[in-house]
């Protein structure tokens, strides 16, 4: 598995690709950047700054020498086809339920994956500052696991980070998202059932948080990050 770092506004950002082709970067860059009129660039051996196309694919390839695969990307910031946090809010207007939680869990699964690898260091500094939080949450989520023996080896990283006071923590969920991803629909379906039994009394507690309005669609949401 390949990894590509974009750099997009002085931030980078990391995916990653089975196959090394034109459009894998193509599609991964679009998952990590939110604009519009995607252009993607990259430095030559000589320092020259090149348009990254499909005819200068393979001296990109070339560049990387077998590392990381980087590029600079730039665009117009829009909407694109992202999902609409309002839209979310929509779906769970009235009681929140089991088999709602789990219906989003699965729909957005490949957003939330990456999402949490780029967030990973978030994870490792809430487990730092507050293990007597996050200690349970995981613990839930260990015996969620439990009865899912695809999920087997997900379920003993997470142990074995309990057993080592939450070291290591984002580096396992980020795992256990990613194995999420790839799992057939059935499967992800069996876990998120299993999960968001004991997420509905979180998600309640947020309804009841902060009133913040999404930019796009004027509906309630839930908190400052959520906008």
């Amino acid at each position: 598995m390949s990894v590509v770092k974009v750099t997009f506004e002085g931030e980078v950002r990391r995916g990653r690709m089975e196959e090394v082709t034109y459009e894998a970067v193509v599609k991964v860059v679009n998952e990590l950047v939110p604009v519009q009129g995607l252009v993607l660039r990259y430095v030559d051996e000589d320092g020259d700054v090149c348009m990254l196309t499909e005819q200068t694919f393979d001296d990109f390839v070339d560049q990387c020498k077998g590392g990381s695969l980087r590029v600079t990307a730039a665009g117009q910031r829009g909407r694109r086809d992202r999902v609409c946090p309002g839209k979310i809010w929509r779906h769970l207007r009235g009681e929140v339920t089991p088999e709602v939680i789990a219906e989003l869990m699965v729909t957005h699964a490949e957003g939330a994956a990456v999402m949490v690898e780029r967030k990973a260091w978030k994870l490792d500094r809430a487990a730092w500052w507050w293990p007597e939080k996050v200690r349970p949450v995981i613990a839930v989520v260990v015996e969620s696991l439990r009865d899912i023996p695809e999920m087997t080896t997900c379920r003993a990283r997470l142990e074995h980070v309990l057993d080592e006071d939450l070291a290591g923590l984002g580096q396992a969920v980020s795992d256990v998202a990613r194995e999420f991803v790839v799992q057939p629909v059935e499967v992800q379906k069996r876990v998120a059932e299993a999960l968001s039994v004991h997420l509905v009394p979180l998600i309640d507690r947020l309804r009841g948080g902060r009133r913040v309005v999404c930019d796009r669609c004027d509906e309630r949401i839930w908190g400052g990050r959520m906008k």
